[in-house]
C-alpha cells in the first residue's frame, strides 16, 4: 500500500474510533478538503499500487469526543461529496482501537513505486530493490504533506516529466506539497527549481525530502507563499517550465500571473483537473493568450500543457 496523506497522532492513553471508508480515486481531493475544513487531522489515504480504482480512507477520532450522532453526520458529509461525481460509497466500518504508534504503523505498508520508464518513488526508510537500480530514485518521507505520487493528478505530472525530461530547464513548482515534482524534475536533469506552497508543513516536507535526496540548496529553492515568491526570487532569464498540480479553481486564480514568470518559449503543465473541467480551462486560458499543446487523462483526472500564443 501507499500512503498519500497522513498526519500523526501523539501518544496518549485514549481509545480511538477508526473509520475505514473505501472510495474511488477521484474523491480524494474532496475528502481532503472536507477533513481539513472540519479540523480533523488524524487521517490517511492508503492505496494498493495494484488497485487503480480505489483507495481507503482511515480517520482516527477520540472515542470520548465523538457521539454516535457526530459519527453519522461525518459519514453523511462524506457521502454528499460523491454526488458531483455520480458515485456511491460502500458501507464504512467503525472500529474501536487502542492507542498505538501511528507515526510508524502507516509506514509498514508503503512500497517502492515505479513510475513511467525511469522513475522510482521510494520510501526513505527502504533500500532500492535490485530490479530498480537503473531508475532515477526519488526518496520521500511525506510526513504531513500531500504527495507520494499515487494520486492520478500527480502521476500524470510525473509521467509528463519522464516522457519529456526537462534537461537544463529552470522549473517553477507551484503548490509543491512534498516536493515530489521538484525532485523528479531535478533528477531528470533540470537546472534548478523554485518551489512554493502556502502550507508551512509542505515547505518543511520539501526541505526534508530535498535533504534525503542530497539535493544542494541552490538547486531546489523553496519558499512559503505562491507565485509572487517565484517572481521575487527567480533568475533574470525567467522560468522554462511551470508545474501546477492544484485544483482547477486555484489554477484559475493563479493563471493570470503565469505570464509574469514564464520565458519566451516556456510551457505550463497543469494537473489536478477533472476531465469535465477541461473545456472550461481551455476557454479560460485561450482568453489569456495561451494555447493548449496537449491534454492527457487518467481515470477522472486530466493534465493540460500550455504555451503562450505568440502568433
Amino acid at each position: 500500500m501507499l500512503v498519500e496523506k497522513t498526519i500523526n497522532l501523539q501518544n496518549s492513553q485514549l481509545s480511538w474510533l477508526r473509520l475505514e471508508q473505501e472510495f474511488s480515486f477521484e474523491l480524494e481531493d474532496s475528502f481532503y478538503w472536507l477533513l481539513s475544513k472540519l479540523d480533523i487531522h488524524r487521517f490517511s489515504f492508503e492505496h494498493d499500487p495494484n488497485n487503480n480504482l480505489s483507495k481507503t480512507l482511515f480517520i482516527w477520532l477520540p472515542l470520548n469526543e465523538w457521539s454516535v450522532r457526530d459519527q453519522e453526520i461525518l459519514v453523511q458529509s462524506l457521502i454528499s461529496l460523491t454526488e458531483p461525481f455520480d458515485l456511491t460509497l460502500p458501507e464504512c466500518k467503525w472500529i474501536q482501537v487502542k492507542d498505538e504508534d501511528w507515526s510508524l504503523s502507516w509506514k509498514k505498508n508503503w512500497k517502492p513505486d515505479p513510475v513511467g520508464k525511469s522513475i522510482l518513488i521510494l520510501p526513505a526508510w527502504l533500500d532500492v530493490p535490485e530490479k530498480f537500480l537503473e531508475r532515477k530514485i526519488i526518496r520521500l518521507d511525506p510526513g504531513s504533506a500531500f504527495g507520494t505520487g499515487s494520486h492520478p493528478s500527480t502521476r500524470l505530472c510525473l509521467e509528463a516529466l519522464d516522457n519529456e525530461p526537462p534537461v537544463g530547464q529552470t522549473i517553477a513548482d507551484i503548490g509543491c506539497g512534498s516536493g515530489i515534482l521538484s525532485l523528479t524534475a531535478l533528477k531528470l536533469g533540470a537546472k534548478s527549481t523554485f518551489s512554493v506552497d502556502t502550507d508551512s508543513l509542505s515547505i518543511s516536507a520539501t526541505k526534508i525530502n530535498s535533504a534525503l535526496n542530497d539535493v544542494p540548496g541552490n538547486l531546489l529553492n523553496v519558499f512559503l507563499g505562491s507565485i509572487e515568491e517565484i517572481e521575487a526570487n527567480m533568475p533574470k532569464e525567467k522560468i522554462d517550465l511551470i508545474l501546477c498540480n492544484i485544483l482547477a479553481p486555484v489554477i484559475k486564480l493563479l493563471g493570470p500571473s503565469f505570464e509574469k514568470i514564464i520565458g519566451h518559449k516556456g510551457k505550463v503543465i497543469l494537473s489536478g483537473l477533472l476531465v469535465q473541467q477541461i473545456k472550461e480551462l481551455q476557454e479560460f486560458f485561450l482568453e489569456l493568450g495561451w494555447q493548449v499543446l496537449e491534454i492527457k487523462k487518467k481515470d477522472q483526472w486530466a493534465l493540460m500543457v500550455l504555451t503562450l500564443n505568440l502568433s
